[in-house]
């Protein structure tokens, strides 16, 4: 089970979601911290990982080492990957 720590900015974003979507996209961060392998998704070309949450996608830097997921963004697909 991997630790899952968000960015500030990631966490003033998910703060002024609705609380539906707020309350689904933690749970889906909890449920890839508990099996990242399974979760997310290599970006090609870079570094990071993809998580699909509904039409939103989180990059997600997975330090392994450290047993760490960083939460370095989330936002609608069409302006996460920008």
């Amino acid at each position: 089970m991997a630790t899952v720590l968000l960015h500030p900015d990631v966490e003033k974003k998910l703060q002024r979601l609705p609380n539906d979507i707020e309350t689904r996209i933690r749970s889906k961060l909890e449920d890839a911290g508990e099996n990242p392998e399974r979760h997310l998704k290599p970006l090609k070309g870079r570094d990071e990982y993809s998580l699909r949450i509904g039409k939103r996608r989180a990059i997600i830097d997975w330090v392994k080492s450290q047993n760490e997921l960083r939460v370095l963004e989330i936002d609608t697909r069409d302006t996460v990957y920008e």
